[in-house]
């Protein structure tokens, strides 16, 4: 009956009094932990939301003036007969630089192809040049000689209109005479014999006459001629001398090209410094065979750069480029600075890169030029074709834009390059 009194949990509550109370003990760092933790969240969003990073992205080159780098390429093949500059020697434009023998040796003629040749050009060259000399000579001796026979053919002329005249005067005296006879054999008082050697006087004077005519026209014909061969002599000298001149001209121009399958000049395409030079007499060369370089004097360098497709889309000129040089470790001379000048309009194929700089490529990649802040490193000038390091900075972006917007799209005024063939 006691028990029913009081509830079972009562009692039983009362029974483990003994043992004590329940309470759950409170660590005394949990508020800083907590504190410290909302700190670093507000710390990570801060970064999140302000933090940024630079994507960058690496590209080797070379440097070279700017105004470009010429290279200069042997025109044919064979070997260099002689040489006329040495290493960082100053030339001007036109001036020649080395020449080169394409001779072909003969053992049946003793000597080269081009040489044999040359001498028998060179034998037709003297005939004709004696020849020209002598039509200078036979001017003089013929136009005396036509000057003379103008003389002599006047001196006949003269000569056949005086017996002309004299026989026109005997043929009038004879024909008088006939007639004064006349009456003399109608009075039978003259022989026909007489009569007849009368008639042939007269007939033979007559034909004297013709004969004078004749002589006088001879004489006029060929002063005539004299004085027409005298005016045409220098027309006919000078067809002369221009077919001599004809033969000289393809004679020459035979020699030159002889000459140029023989020894090719190679002459400076501007005025500049050579560089790169490591040729001699007497080295055979190739057809395209890349000989040295030709730098413009006085030219600041720039650095020359290839860059793949994924990074030529996030550069534009003023892009910050990071500069180091192999020949100056960045260790002890620190790092160079430079900005993005130029950037071509399309890429070059590997087989063209490999052609032009002679650095191995295996991909197309796109020429970028960079203007040098410094021109020296610790007091050390630069030199052209020194190889050179970079890392571009491609582009700048928060946190949170890398982590949850991936798709952004690029920087405002940073314009598109495209390829003529890519182009709409």
């Amino acid at each position: 009956m006691h028990e029913d009194l009081f509830r079972r949990e009562m009692l039983d509550a009362r029974k483990q009094r003994w043992l004590g109370s329940i309470r759950l003990p409170v660590s005394r760092m949990g508020w800083p932990m907590a504190a410290l933790a909302t700190a670093a969240l507000i710390a990570l969003l801060g970064l999140l939301g302000f933090g940024r990073y630079t994507r960058s992205e690496s590209a080797s080159g070379q440097l070279i003036p700017r105004g470009g780098l010429l290279n200069i390429s042997a025109p044919a093949g064979g070997r260099i007969a002689r040489s006329h500059v040495v290493e960082g020697q100053t030339v001007a434009r036109g001036q020649t630089l080395l020449e080169i023998s394409a001779e072909l040796d003969s053992p049946a003629l003793g000597a080269g192809v081009g040489q044999a040749v040359g001498a028998e050009l060179a034998l037709q060259r003297e005939r004709l040049l004696a020849e020209r000399d002598a039509i200078e000579r036979e001017r003089g001796r013929d136009t005396d000689s036509l000057r003379q026979r103008i003389v002599d053919s006047q001196r006949r002329l003269d000569l056949a209109d005086a017996q002309l005249q004299l026989r026109r005067e005997q043929a009038a005296q004879a024909e008088r005479l006939s007639q004064q006879v006349q009456p003399l054999r109608a009075a039978k008082l003259l022989s026909d014999v007489q009569w007849q050697q009368y008639e042939t006087t007269r007939i033979d004077s007559l034909s004297r006459v013709q004969d004078a005519q004749r002589e006088r026209l001879d004489a006029a014909r060929e002063l005539t001629d004299a004085r027409a061969a005298l005016a045409d002599l220098p027309r006919r000298l000078s067809e002369r001398r221009g077919r001599i001149e004809r033969e000289l001209a393809d004679i020459a121009q035979d020699d030159a090209h002889n000459e140029g399958r023989r020894r090719i000049a190679v002459l400076a395409p501007r005025a500049g410094r050579i560089s790169g030079w490591a040729l001699t007499e007497g080295q055979t060369i190739d057809a395209g065979q890349r000989l040295f370089s030709l730098l413009p004097e006085r030219a600041p360098l720039q650095a020359e750069l290839w860059l793949p497709d994924r990074a030529i889309g996030l550069i534009a000129a003023g892009t910050p480029v990071t500069l180091r040089y192999p020949a100056f470790p960045y260790q002890t001379y620190g790092l160079q600075r430079g900005r993005v000048a130029q950037i071509a309009r399309g890429p070059l194929s590997a087989q063209d890169i490999r052609e032009r700089t002679g650095r191995p490529a295996d991909a197309p990649a796109w020429r970028v030029l960079v203007d040098l802040d410094r021109q020296e490193v610790a007091s050390h000038a630069l030199q052209a074709q020194m190889r050179v390091d970079a890392e571009l900075q491609l582009e700048r972006r928060r946190l949170y834009e890398f982590l949850f917007v991936p798709n952004v799209s690029a920087p405002r005024g940073l314009a598109l390059t495209t390829t003529q063939g890519d182009a709409p």
